[in-house]
């Protein structure tokens, strides 16, 4: 089977990007990448990871319009969707089809537009992720949080000043990454000063739901050292799901990180994961086995999240995995214009917003 790389990544800053949809994002990140390779190489394949595209663009079938307007005629096209872990199923498709021979060069575009809808409805739509006892009792995601958070408090004797270390820390990584929506640090009082959404979760402890596009190229030994001279070589892709239950450990992160790991021999430095609460930074951090279970935010590792993640780079929906694995893409190409770390392999965990299924995808340069 055929060696997989990823031969180059190109990304929109994370925005509200009220002057543009989803065809302008995508060609944006497109042209991007063309404008970067050594030597652009039609792809056979276009995978768009979408979640929302039915909310606010009333739009299906997104994988052939954005082929059609990016001029690329005759290629297979899907759109993905499997909640916010569009991103990370869209680069398990992606990676099979090359393995398996069936696709030489694959782009895999993550394009999702939040904002031209109050959060109202919004919010109604993202519950739709829930099963339809939750969602039609009008619980949401964010409820869910809440109730993990104070379980976890309760178990670990924790406060609420244990769940401000992450946002102070990521919004502290976001301010070198020009990509990243909430550029700026914060502290204790920002985050205590920040609204209650459902007690004891904060404002600062979700991520910054907003516009963006990333883009990657996933293709074969051979196309890969003809489009990059510093190629990355995806050496493996595990996924994992269970049904959803309010509990402290994460099992589909625990099962897809170590089989992907494993393979690696060891755990990459450099890693970007889903963060979309506090609570869930922690639990994926202690079900990955990055960090022990109770005290994970009390020491986060210094290689996750140079980006700001979810909470201060901004969380594009469906688009998600696309930026983290173009993020670490960067940073082992030493091209990240950010905060960066050296280091010969790195990983990505993509996961849906509680957790309930995960992407783990380690990367290594050769």
């Amino acid at each position: 089977m055929s060696k997989v790389y990823i031969a180059g990544a190109s990304m929109t800053k994370v925005d509200r990007h009220y002057d543009m949809g989803i065809n302008e994002l995508y060609l944006e990140t497109f042209q991007g990448l063309r404008n970067t390779v050594k030597e652009w190489i039609k792809p056979d394949t276009l995978i768009v990871a979408n979640t929302y595209g039915e909310a606010v663009e009333n739009s299906l079938a997104l994988g052939e319009k954005l082929a059609s307007t990016s001029s690329l005629q005759g290629i297979r096209t899907f759109r993905v969707e499997n909640g916010d872990a569009s991103g990370g199923a869209a680069i398990d498709l992606a990676f099979t089809l090359v393995k398996s021979g069936v696709s030489k060069t694959v782009l895999v575009s993550g394009v999702e537009k939040t904002s031209d809808y109050p959060s109202k409805y919004m919010t109604e739509f993202y519950s739709k992720t829930l099963n339809k006892y939750e969602f039609y009792s009008g619980i949401n995601p964010a409820s869910i949080a809440a109730l993990m958070m104070n379980m976890y408090m309760k178990k670990y004797g924790k406060d609420s000043s244990y769940f401000a270390k992450w946002p102070i820390r990521m919004h502290s990584n976001a301010v070198e990454n020009p990509y990243a929506y909430l550029k700026f640090k914060i502290d204790e009082n920002t985050y205590y000063n920040s609204q209650v959404i459902s007690s004891p979760l904060r404002l600062f402890d979700s991520g910054a739901r907003a516009d963006g596009a990333a883009s990657v190229i996933v293709t074969d030994e051979e196309n890969a050292r003809k489009i990059s001279d510093s190629p990355i070589e995806i050496l493996g892709v595990s996924t994992s799901s269970y049904c959803y239950q309010p509990e402290l450990t994460l099992p589909a992160v625990k099962d897809s990180f170590s089989n992907v790991t494993n393979k690696l021999g060891g755990v990459p430095k450099i890693i970007e994961i889903h963060d979309s609460y506090s609570i869930l930074a922690a639990l994926v951090l202690e079900s990955s086995g990055l960090s022990k279970y109770g005290s994970s935010l009390d020491d986060i590792p210094d290689g996750v999240n140079l980006s700001g993640g979810l909470k201060a780079r901004g969380y594009p929906g469906g688009a998600t995995g696309i930026y983290q694995l173009g993020e670490i893409y960067m940073q082992l190409a030493g091209t990240f214009p950010g905060k960066r770390e050296t280091g010969e392999s790195g990983a990505i965990i993509s996961t849906g917003e509680l957790g309930s299924s995960a992407y783990s995808v380690v990367l290594v340069r050769k």
